[in-house]
C-alpha cells in the first residue's frame, strides 16, 4: 500500500537550481481514479539531470513547453515496480528504469520524486549488471543518441553495412558516449 504523501524536489518558478526546494507532496494522482491498464507505478530510486531538465528548470524552453507551476522535474528514472496495470508487462518488485514523457511529466509529475506514473512502453527491466544510479543515466541520452543518427542521420534507412558508419567529434558526453 502506498502512502499518502511523497518526497519530491518541488519548482515552485522558473530559475536556478536553488529554488528547487524537497517537500512533502500528493501522491501522483490517477487518471480516471484508477491506474490504466498500460500504466505502472515506479518507486524511484534513482533520476538523472540532463539539459533538458535544466532548460525547463531555468525557463529556456518555457514558449515551446510551458510548465504548470510549482512542477516536479525531470524525465529520466530507475526504481522497483509497486503497481502495474493489467497489460503491462510487469510485476510488483521487478527493477526498471527508462523515461517519463514530457507530456506526462507535466500531466502528472516527473522523476524528481518518490513516486512516479508511468506507460510501460517507456520503461525496461533493469539489467542486473547496472546500478540504480547508473540505469537512470541512461535514457535520455540514449534516445537522444539514436534519434540523432538513426531518424536524422537516416543509419535506419541504410541497407549496407558500409554505409552505416559515422564519424562522432566531440563524443565524450552523455549523447555523445551512446553514439
Amino acid at each position: 500500500e502506498r502512502p499518502a504523501k511523497m518526497l519530491a524536489a518541488v519548482l515552485p518558478d522558473y530559475g536556478p537550481a536553488s529554488r528547487l526546494k524537497v517537500q512533502l507532496c500528493d501522491l501522483p494522482r490517477l487518471p480516471l481514479g484508477k491506474l490504466r491498464s498500460t500504466e505502472v507505478i515506479v518507486q524511484v530510486h534513482s533520476a538523472s539531470v540532463n539539459p533538458t531538465d535544466w532548460k525547463q528548470r531555468k525557463g529556456t524552453l518555457a514558449k515551446i513547453c510551458p510548465l504548470t507551476l510549482p512542477t516536479i522535474l525531470g524525465i529520466d528514472l530507475s526504481g522497483v515496480v509497486v503497481r502495474a496495470g493489467d497489460d503491462a508487462p510487469f510485476t510488483e518488485g521487478d527493477e526498471v528504469f527508462g523515461r517519463q514523457t514530457l507530456d506526462r511529466m507535466r500531466e502528472l509529475n516527473g522523476t524528481y520524486s518518490e513516486y512516479v506514473i508511468v506507460e510501460a512502453a517507456d520503461i525496461y527491466r533493469k539489467p542486473s549488471n547496472l546500478s540504480h544510479d547508473e540505469a537512470a543515466g541512461v535514457p535520455h541520452a540514449c534516445l537522444a543518441a539514436y534519434a540523432a543518427l538513426g531518424h536524422v542521420g537516416k543509419l535506419v534507412d541504410k541497407r549496407k553495412q558500409s554505409d552505416k558508419s559515422v564519424l562522432i567529434l566531440g563524443g565524450s558526453g552523455g549523447v555523445g558516449s551512446f553514439a
